[in-house]
């Protein structure tokens, strides 16, 4: 079993990589919180935990699930964290949050690209399709130390910097203020649909933040067909990026504009 958060399909893409080749099922860790489910019987087999780094920490969906789930039976526990520089100390940061409900055995960490166009650009799609084969063989390798369910701490872009003033500053930083909507939307609903905070309403055909907070996960941003959503003023000159697995047909959410809106988006890269 494995438990994924994803926004822009980074971390789906390592979990449904690993689930296929070790024959596991997938848990959306945000989907169990709004459906409140908390309670897996693992039934003695491996217990994984794939998220992306945050700030140096775990985006606040996973917090939030943490904090709920139950796991009874538990065999080999391992999280995956994946990054676009260091992974920071997400992997202990889940550990100090399950306490004694679980041990984690082995830590994991994987580069891929950026998406979190808020603080810097996103690479290009020769760059992008680069790092995402390297990301592969590094999933690969994973899945090998998995099988034989070695142990220890097997990151390679683990953080050392100030994590407390780290997270603070992702509290900060979670303000949904600074998004912004311009006249190309077309009221396609989509960035309701992948909010993974839930809290995208779309009302007279324009989307609306209905809490102050969010996970900041960018899914709205990047995965908007329009490229109608901006966060601030510095995203309007930067491009938009989403893992070319993660169409939200993949998730099982079918969207309610024209497939022709997707032609130039498809590639799930930079444009």
């Amino acid at each position: 079993m494995i438990f994924v958060f994803s926004g822009t399909g980074n971390s789906y893409h390592v979990s449904k990589r690993m689930a296929s080749a070790l024959e596991m099922d997938l848990v959306e860790m945000s989907s169990a919180l709004k459906y409140k489910r908390s309670f897996y019987n693992a039934e003695g087999k491996a217990i994984g935990f794939v998220f992306p780094v945050y700030y140096s920490g775990l985006p606040k969906a996973v917090e939030e699930f943490l904090e709920i789930v139950e796991i009874r039976n538990p065999g080999y526990v391992y999280a995956v964290s994946t990054c676009a520089g260091e992974s920071g100390r997400a992997c202990e940061q889940l550990q100090d949050m399950l306490e004694k409900k679980l041990k984690v055995d082995a830590f994991y960490d994987v580069l891929m690209p950026e998406n979190a166009v808020f603080y810097e650009d996103v690479p290009g799609k020769d760059e992008a399709e680069r790092i995402n084969a390297d990301a592969d063989m590094a999933i690969d390798s994973i899945i090998g130390h998995v099988r034989v369910a070695d142990g220890g701490d097997f990151r390679t872009m683990a953080g050392s910097g100030d994590f407390e003033k780290a997270r603070e500053l992702y509290e900060e930083s979670r303000s949904t203020e600074p998004f912004t909507v311009n006249d190309d939307c077309i009221g396609c609903g989509i960035c309701e649909l992948v909010c993974m905070a839930q809290i995208i309403k779309v009302y007279h055909r324009k989307p609306v933040w209905d809490e102050p907070q969010c996970n900041m996960c960018m899914a709205c941003l990047n995965m908007c067909p329009k490229r109608a959503i901006d966060f601030g003023d510095v995203t309007k000159s930067r491009g938009r990026y989403f893992h070319p697995d993660y169409y939200m047909w993949s998730l099982g959410v079918r969207p309610p504009c024209k497939r022709e809106d997707f032609q130039r988006y498809d590639s799930g890269m930079r444009y």
